[in-house]
């Protein structure tokens, strides 16, 4: 078996059927697939994102190029080891539990993903800092995430509220998909200089990654969690290498 690398047909298709899903995520239980038919899937959707996204970033750029201030610090602050530890492992990893995980209701994914969302609140909201300093508390930051993490898991593992918020996923599903997607876009303005202009422009500056948001939890409610975790650190990965020619650049 091989994988399909340059049949167009099959590739169009997927893109049809990627359009489809976005206009109307369902929630699913997907069909057993081998390990091929999912790292096959997940690359299908590798190649129609990354499409997608020189396409929608061009034209976007075309409009207005903000300075992505993120970037500038980590260059600032960080060695190359640890930007591509913070940018290919562990953003990945915490943006995937925050804003996929939970896609699929299971009483133990979401305690997980209100921790992590709790992290980002207090982060942003109350100590407005960034999300990888270890320096301004972060240890009480930490620790307010775990006590979430305690206090949901305690809740969500009750009979009563689970069975309540498994049939609300399920007739939700809709706006709970929409909902983390656009979240997980919109977030990304935190990179940039915060003022009128980009605020007016939010959606247009963050539609590419509302692509990749779109893009993630396809994958994740097709082919699971672990594909989407992994094409989100392939993806960064690729940023990471261009940085090594120019400057540090993560989803």
């Amino acid at each position: 078996m091989k994988l399909r690398f340059v049949n167009l047909k099959h590739y169009y298709q997927e893109f049809l059927n990627l359009i489809h899903y976005s206009l109307n995520p369902v929630y699913i239980e997907p069909d057993k697939k081998t390990v091929f038919q999912n790292v096959k899937g997940t690359w299908t959707i590798f190649v129609i994102k990354t499409v997608l996204t020189i396409i929608i970033g061009g034209l976007v750029t075309i409009i207005i190029d903000p300075v992505n201030q993120t970037k500038i610090r980590w260059n600032e602050l960080y060695s190359t080891g640890t930007i591509f530890l913070l940018s290919i492992i562990i953003l990945p990893l915490l943006e995937e539990i925050a804003f996929r995980l939970s896609l699929k209701f299971k009483p133990i994914y979401v305690p997980f993903t209100v921790s992590v969302l709790t992290y980002y609140a207090v982060t942003k909201g109350v100590y407005h800092t960034s999300l990888s300093n270890t320096e301004n508390h972060f240890k009480i930051r930490v620790l307010i995430a775990l006590i979430a993490l305690i206090i949901f898991s305690i809740i969500l593992f009750q009979s009563r509220i689970k069975n309540t918020l498994d049939r609300f996923w399920n007739i939700n599903f809709k706006w709970i998909f929409y909902a983390l997607s656009v979240s997980f876009a919109w977030m990304h303005i935190l990179n940039y200089e915060i003022n009128v202009k980009h605020i007016l422009l939010l959606p247009l500056i963050t539609l590419p990654k509302l692509v990749s948001a779109i893009s993630y939890g396809y994958i994740r409610m097709h082919y699971g969690f672990l594909y989407s975790l992994g094409l989100h650190m392939c993806w960064n990965s690729i940023g990471f290498i261009m940085s090594l020619f120019s400057t540090v650049g993560a989803d």
